[in-house]
């Protein structure tokens, strides 16, 4: 029996993190990494072409991309600017859309909703709990709105579910030296169990997926914070360094202070454009 029979519903959305608008206005490629958690891009102008997990698409006004759990993005600005309202949440309950089903028809409704969100997260005004409640009813509505389109997907299996715990157990303590001997410790399953469960939920072994969060993390750290390198590197688990340096030059094609360099190539939108 589902325990939700006994113990009632649990929420579906766990934590909303971030809502906002974001513009790159420069044709040509780019990189970048998605959050972790579940990330919702709205496309309010532009048209893009995207490689995600070995799928390339083509996509523009009036789409939404549906990425899962730092995803390594590369692709190309074909038409500029390239708008779109950004939201992330954590919702361990719903599973990652399925490759095919990434890229979504939205129609106006749904972006007058992710409008609508955004408004009330830049809101202010209004008293902590009642923005709070406010912010997670319009996700939620927004949510309902898209996964009839994107297709309602079984829930997820165990071994996934044992992952997706682990790995939010890593990502509180990234600064520690974890090893797949520590994971196996702090979760009380085998070293087996835990390599098929992360390989079910992620595609890659365990160790390879930490280092992908490591560095996803401290490129956020790079090119946002005033952070010095050493503190970033130590804020990730690296104990030198130079290590941190090496492995940010082969994820990323440049060392951690070439990328504090380079300009982000997009920038956030504090008010819509009128026009829109």
């Amino acid at each position: 029996m589902d325990i939700t029979a006994k113990t009632g519903l649990a929420a579906p959305v766990e934590r909303l993190v971030l809502v906002d608008e974001v513009e790159r206005t420069q044709t040509g490629p780019f990189q970048s990494q998605s959050l972790p958690g579940h990330l919702l891009h709205i496309v309010i102008s532009g048209e893009v072409q995207q490689w995600a997990e070995g799928r390339a698409e083509v996509f523009g006004k009036g789409s939404v991309v549906w990425y899962h759990e730092n995803e390594p993005v590369r692709g190309r600005i074909l038409r500029a600017p390239w708008r779109f309202i950004t939201i992330n949440f954590h919702a361990p309950a719903i599973p990652p859309q399925p490759d095919d089903r990434r890229v979504l028809r939205a129609g106006p409704a749904t972006l007058r909703q992710g409008r609508h969100l955004l408004a009330i997260w830049r809101d202010r005004s209004l008293l902590p709990l009642e923005r709070q409640l406010r912010c997670h009813r319009a996700l939620i509505e927004l949510l309902q709105s898209l996964l009839p389109r994107a297709g309602l997907q079984p829930p997820l299996q165990p071994g996934t579910r044992l992952w997706w715990r682990i790995e939010k157990q890593l990502r509180s303590r990234l600064e520690d030296a974890h090893t797949l001997a520590d994971i196996q410790r702090s979760s009380g399953f085998s070293v087996r169990t835990i390599i098929r469960a992360c390989k079910a939920a992620t595609g890659t072994p365990p160790m390879k997926r930490l280092k992908e969060i490591r560095l996803g993390y401290a490129h956020g750290l790079v090119q946002h914070s005033d952070l010095p390198i050493t503190e970033i590197a130590f804020r990730v688990g690296y104990a030198r360094s130079q290590e941190f340096s090496r492995d940010y030059h082969q994820r990323f094609g440049c060392t951690p202070r070439e990328g504090r360099r380079r300009p982000p190539g997009y920038r956030r939108l504090e008010r819509p454009p009128s026009a829109t």
